[in-house]
This record gives C-alpha cells, sequence and structure tokens, in this order.
C-alpha cells in the first residue's frame, strides 16, 4: 500500500474515498507502528552476524540476488572457522594461505554449513573457500556445488537503470523550476556538547523592511525545537543558538523579511570522536597568515578534529622548548609558534588538534640519546627507509637509515622516555610553545603475524600488534589524565593491528593502499565492521597518487564515490586540509610522503562540503555510540547498501551507495547522472510499517536534509521509492 500526502485536485468522489482510506491506512500503521516491536524483531538476531536466509540451509552454487551474491559452503567435520576469499577481496589478503583477518570469515547457519553475502559488480569473479581447522591450519577448497567451471562465477550486466540528465552535480530540477541553493552560515562553533550554547554568524546582508532575523531550529526530519527573532540592530553579526539538550545535528535556518538569508547544520554531539570529520596541517613555515581566515576554511566544511600531519621537530621529539626546529631527516624548518597559532586558532572555533606521532620510530639524533631499539629475531637493530628492514641489509643495499625502530615495550627505558614527551607534547604549563589535544599513532606497514623482538625484553617474541596495543593503552592513560576530552587514535595500515586496537583507541584510523584492495565494496566493509565492536566513527586515509592511473589530487567521480563509500559503512574519509587563505584554496594529501599536498580541483570543495553537512546532519542516525550496525539487506539497483538502527530516533536507515558496474575506487568515473524513481527493497523487521519514510541526498539541492517520500507494503518488507539518486543517498524509516 503507498502512502499519498493528499489527494490529487479534482479527483472524482470515489477516488478522494479511497485515496482517504489508504491513507488512513497509513496514518493507522503509523500509529500503530512500536519501535518496541521493531527492536525485539531485531534482538533476536546476533547485530554482529547475518541473520541466516532459508537459501542458506540449502546446499548449492552461488546465488545472485540483486547486486549481492550469497556463498555456501558444507564445511567437513572438524572446521573451527570459514573463510571466503576471491579475486574480489584480494584474495582475503591471505599470507601464505593463512587468513588472519575475520573480516573475511563466513557465517554459520548450522549442519556444517556457512554463508556469506558479496557485493559484486558484473563481470568474473574467481574464488575459493578457505577451511581453519582449530589447530592453525589453512586448506584451500573449490565449491564443488558449482557447476560452472568449479569456483568460477560470472555475473551478466543487469537492465541498467533509467538514468535522465540533470543539469550538473548539486543542481536538480523541482517541478520545472529551478531551485536556488542556499546560503551556507557558518556555526560559531564548529560542534558543542549537549547543553552547551552556540551562535550562526552572519554575513553582510542589505538593508531590508524588517528590523528582525528569525532563527528556526529543526532536527533532520523537520521537527522544530526553537524559533526566536533578533533585531537586526542588535546582531552584531552572529545570532546565538540556545543550548540544545540532545545530541545529533540540527538545521538552522535564518530569515529576514519572510526571505531567506541562509542555513547552518549545528552538530551537538557528548564525544567528537563520535561524530569526526577529519582534516589536516602539513606545513609548518615561518609563523604569519590570517589564522582566523585558515579556520574559517576549515570550519566552514564541518571538520571538528585536525591532524598535524608529520607534525615533529624529529620523531621522538614532540614538544618543542625552541621556536625554530629542523625537520629531521629531510632538513623542512618547522616554526613551533606557526603550529601554536593554528591550534589557538582551531580551539576558537572547537577544532580539536591531533598530533602525528610515530609509534616506534626516532630520528638519529633522538636515538643517539636513547638507543634503545626494536630489532629482527637474531638482534639485529632494524630501521625504516619507505620500508621495514635491518641496518646490515639497509648498508648491503645502500638505502638511507631514515628512522631507527625502537623497542615500545613497557620494560624498555625508550618506553619511560616517550610517555613523558607524549606528556609535554599535551600539557598547558608555561613556556610550552605547544598544547595538543590528542594522538594519531602511526605505524609503517608491518604485516600480521609479524613479531616483537626486543633482547632482554619479557614481550620478546609475542605478537608485535598486542605489545602494540599496550603501547596505545599507555599513551591513551597518558592523554586522559592529562586532557579528559583528550582523543587518541591508532594508524592501522592495510587493516594491521585493528583488531587489537578495539578497547584502546577512541576511533579507528585506517590507511589503505591500492595493493590491497581497490574495491569499493571492501571500502564500505572495512568500515561498517570494523565500527561494529563499539560503535566508533572509522576515518580512512587514501591517496590519489596510488589511483590507476595516479592522479595528484581526486577527480571529483572518484572523491564523490569515496565519500559514498566511507560514509555507507558509517565511516568518514580523511580529504582536506592546509587551508590556503589567500587564494580561497583547501588542499588534499598527494601521497605519503610529507608534506605533498595538493589544492583540490575546482568545486571539489563544494561536493566535499555537501558530503560532509550531510553527514554532520545525519549524526545519531548514520553514525554515534547508540547507532547500531544491523543485519537488514536492503536491495537497490547497482548499489551496496548498509542498514543502521537508531533507538534514539525510533528509524531504521539504509545508507545507499550506487557504485555502478566498475568498482574500483582507485578507477576515474565521472559523475553519473542520476537514476529517477528506482525501487529500495527493504525488510520488515517484525512486519511493522514505519510511519513515514524520509530520504537526503548530498548530491541533490532539494534533497539537502530528508523529505517525505513514498513507500508501500512489498511482500514481507517495504518497497521505497527513491526520486533521484547520483551517488550517495540516506533512507530513514522513521516509526
Amino acid at each position: 500500500m503507498r502512502c499519498h500526502p493528499q489527494a490529487r485536485p479534482g479527483a472524482c468522489p470515489a477516488l478522494v474515498l479511497i485515496l482517504a482510506l489508504m491513507a488512513t491506512g497509513c496514518s493507522r500503521a503509523g500509529k500503530d507502528a512500536d519501535w518496541d516491536t521493531v527492536s525485539v524483531a531485531l534482538g533476536e538476531v546476533d547485530h554482529q552476524a547475518e541473520p541466516i536466509p532459508p537459501e542458506a540451509l540449502v546446499d548449492g552454487p552461488p546465488l545472485r540476488i540483486g547486486d549481492q551474491v550469497l556463498f555456501r559452503f558444507h564445511a567437513p567435520e572438524g572446521a573451527s572457522r570459514v573463510y571466503l576469499a576471491g579475486s574480489f577481496n584480494s584474495w582475503a589478503q591471505n599470507n601464505g594461505g593463512r587468513i588472519n583477518s575475520d573480516r573475511f570469515a563466513m557465517r554459520q547457519a548450522g549442519g556444517g554449513r556457512w554463508f556469506r553475502w558479496i557485493d559484486l559488480s558484473p563481470g568474473q569473479h574467481a574464488y575459493q573457500f578457505v577451511v581453519a581447522d582449530g589447530a592453525g591450519g589453512f586448506a584451500w577448497q573449490s565449491d564443488r556445488k558449482n557447476a560452472e567451471g568449479h569456483s568460477i562465477l560470472v555475473l551478466p550486466a543487469q537492465t541498467p537503470a533509467d538514468t535522465r540528465p540533470a543539469k550538473s552535480f548539486l543542481q536538480t530540477r523541482v517541478e520545472g523550476a529551478e531551485e536556488e541553493t542556499p546560503r551556507v552560515l557558518r556555526a560559531e562553533k564548529v560542534w558543542v556538547r549537549p547543553g552547551e550554547p552556540n551562535a550562526i554568524l552572519l554575513p553582510p546582508t542589505p538593508p531590508t523592511d524588517t528590523e528582525d532575523y528569525v532563527l528556526t531550529i529543526k532536527t533532520p526530519t523537520g521537527r522544530s525545537v526553537h524559533t526566536s527573532r533578533h533585531p537586526r540592530a542588535e546582531s552584531n553579526g552572529r545570532l546565538p543558538v540556545p543550548p540544545l539538550e540532545n545530541e545529533g545535528g540540527y538545521l538552522a535556518e535564518v530569515t529576514a523579511d519572510g526571505h531567506s538569508v541562509g542555513e547552518a547544520v549545528l552538530s551537538v554531539v557528548d564525544n567528537v570522536a563520535d561524530d569526526l570529520r577529519y582534516g589536516f596541517y602539513a606545513s609548518y613555515g615561518e609563523a604569519g597568515g590570517d589564522y582566523e581566515a585558515k579556520v574559517d576554511m576549515l570550519a566552514g566544511l564541518h571538520v571538528n578534529a585536525v591532524e598535524f600531519y608529520d607534525y615533529f621537530p624529529a620523531h621522538g621529539l614532540y614538544a618543542p622548548t625552541e621556536r625554530h626546529y629542523e625537520f629531521e631527516p629531510f632538513g623542512i624548518k618547522i616554526d613551533a609558534d606557526d603550529v601554536r597559532q593554528k591550534i589557538v586558532a582551531g580551539h576558537a572555533r572547537n577544532i580539536l588538534a591531533i598530533a602525528y606521532v610515530a609509534a616506534y620510530a626516532a630520528s638519529q639524533s633522538v636515538y643517539d640519546r636513547h638507543p634503545h631499539p626494536m630489532t629482527d629475531e637474531k638482534g639485529e637493530p632494524k630501521i625504516f627507509n619507505g620500508e621495514i628492514m635491518t641496518e646490515g641489509e639497509a648498508d648491503r643495499q645502500g638505502k638511507p637509515k631514515w628512522f631507527r625502530l625502537m623497542n615500545i615495550a613497557d620494560d624498555s627505558p625508550w618506553h619511560e622516555y616517550i610517555m613523558a614527551e607524549f606528556a609535554r607534547t599535551l600539557d598547558d604549563k608555561p613556556g610550552d610553545l605547544v598544547s595538543f589535544d590528542g594522538f594519531e599513532i602511526d605505524t609503517y606497514g608491518d604485516l600480521f603475524g609479524s613479531k616483537f623482538h626486543a633482547p632482554g625484553s619479557k614481550r620478546d617474541g609475542e605478537p608485535l600488534a598486542e605489545v602494540l596495543r599496550d603501547f596505545v593503552r599507555d599513551v591513551g592513560e597518558v592523554t586522559r589524565s592529562i586532557k579528559p576530552h583528550g582523543l587518541v587514535s591508532f594508524n592501522s595500515i592495510n587493516e594491521f593491528g585493528s583488531a587489537e586496537m578495539v578497547d584502546v583507541t577512541d576511533f579507528p584510523f585506517m590507511e589503505i593502499w591500492r595493493f590491497y584492495t581497490a574495491e569499493l565494496a571492501d571500502i564500505v566493509d572495512i568500515c561498517f565492521r570494523h565500527r561494529a565492536p563499539r560503535n566508533q566513527r572509522v576515518v580512512l586515509k587514501l591517496y590519489p597518487a596510488d589511483m590507476d592511473p595516479k592522479q595528484t589530487t581526486w577527480p571529483a567521480g572518484t572523491l564523490a564515490r569515496l565519500l559514498g563509500a566511507t560514509m555507507t559503512g558509517g565511516g568518514s574519509l580523511m580529504v582536506v586540509g592546509e587551508p590556503d587563505e589567500e587564494n580561497g584554496a583547501m588542499h588534499g594529501l598527494n601521497s605519503l610522503f610529507y608534506p605533498d599536498h595538493k589544492a583540490l580541483r575546482s568545486g571539489n570543495d563544494e561536493l566535499v562540503r555537501s558530503y560532509y553537512a550531510h553527514d554532520a546532519l545525519m549524526l545519531g542516525y548514520t553514525h554515534g555510540r547508540k547507532v547500531r550496525n544491523t543485519p537488514l539487506r536492503a536491495v537497490f539497483p547497482e548499489s551496496i547498501t548498509r542498514t543502521y538502527a537508531a533507538p534514539d530516533r525510533r528509524a531504521l536507515v539504509v545508507q545507499i551507495l550506487r557504485a555502478g558496474e566498475n568498482r574500483r575506487w582507485s578507477a576515474d568515473i565521472a559523475i553519473p547522472e542520476p537514476v529517477r524513481d528506482g525501487v529500495l527493497e527493504v525488510p520488515l523487521p517484525g512486519g511493522v510499517m514505519p510511519r513515514e519514510v524520509l530520504f537526503a541526498s548530498p548530491d541533490s539541492v532539494r534533497f539537502r536534509h530528508p523529505v517525505p517520500i513514498a513507500f508501500e507494503a512489498s511482500g514481507s518488507g517495504l518497497a521505497v521509492t527513491i526520486p533521484e539518486l547520483r551517488v550517495h543517498g540516506t533512507v530513514i524509516l522513521q516509526y
């Protein structure tokens, strides 16, 4: 049954009666829709696992349902775990046949049967099942049920979706008329905690017939929570926003004489780690420039935490006591006063300053004073020069020794030294030139299964990831003893150490390389699965220089797909930083090497602003500590979806990424024409109809915030008509 907001003008009386009855039915369904019933139905399954589809209880080859494929496997007796490895997930990143990450595990269906849903693009895919026996053995097996070539799956292209030309990105036609993009206003504070006031910064506006501004604050679904009138003469360029008691994103609209002055997205969050949009600084020359203007550019993009990327006078020396330093080993000069002024200006807008530090590296000058190295199993000290090797191997190959790898175990003198250095980097004691709000702790590309070695240490021979976990835990304890609001994260390169860091970091930070995975579906999955244990915000870092062919800055289509992929998985993509206030240009990281950042391509700052604003508005619906992953599988053509439960909002939320046929994030793909009136199929937990369904997309002016859309019952689920989808969209089932 489709819900119609009203009968058409001129409809016949009988049709009006039928539509009225349908509307009554919809209203009745909404009135009777009980979130408790939905919650109980969701509670019948493990939120970290998939529900068992009936098809998984029957042996057979892979089964295609929409853009998703159900893989099924009947394992031999004694299997403790089964993994799915294939060309679509880089063969589960196996190391000599051994699989180290549970992200590739299949789910048990009972009776020795295992299953796994995978988002796959059209084309040929090879795969195998990997059976772990519990004693360290891994047996790779072909699919005996696949009669089409034994573990080769060929997926033909589906019927193309209806795409009709739209004028341009971020513009759409509404009933034949152009809708103007509203002026973007700034919030004085990028975020505040519940119960704290904020303000809207007003642009210069021409005189009008009225002396008043009207400020209206709404929830994302349109419920007004505040309206106030402010005399123009008393505004002084800012409108006060009263304390809002509930976490979430809010839309603030300012009007004068009934005409729009502009709108702003307000963020209210108890812990900013739950709602991160992460930026960077990467140049620290002579102090100077307009620091407030730099920060205003970041604030305008809803960036609320900035990493001082590759900031250090030397690895192992993070708390400068003199203004000028020379960056080891590359000879780049750093002005500590420039760093300080960036931090101070950011704090005025509630933007946290996060120091990039190395987990276990020291520059030569620091190592000379603290010679406590990490070694290989033979006791030979290790170094990093773009790759990890021993000092002896570097000498044999004639390679430089950028950094010495250090003994980070808690029984090492280096551990005592570096913890004290971290404390000095955080504290606000007189004479300190800088004072950060936390750390992003970097590593250097270790592999799963790497061991920690340091002669004489009680941790010698233990897994490196476990020693790192304890080191990061200690950094967190130091951080919160000095800055209770401080944040600590671990830079997991290609997921190394990510499982060990769940309980000791405030948010997972992942650096992903194309050789590890170039699949958009993996980007979604990495965010979705790593947020699951604690509902944490996942931040991803990728480089345009890692595209194929490589680029110096992100092409718009690739950037939109990556932003959409991370948001679909409940995460966020680190994109912008190093504001150039003189030229009005934001920069993006280009490659791994400091200080390699390039100005964004024309128009990409608008793209990032739109996606980040959408993300900020959706706090509490698509991400946040109270938002849970759900195993519900929604289906939309040519797309990857993920579903979330938002109990505080009494809502189910579906995130959609229109991935298309070429699903490699490393490809230069143009922003597609929108698909119109596509149908999203959503299961209904407990069979309960939602009261209302809303849709929002960062790709469209018309849908910049949630708008009610049509839906109807379809079998045991819901069929939702998506009016327009270009790359990414959010559907809210409101109960």
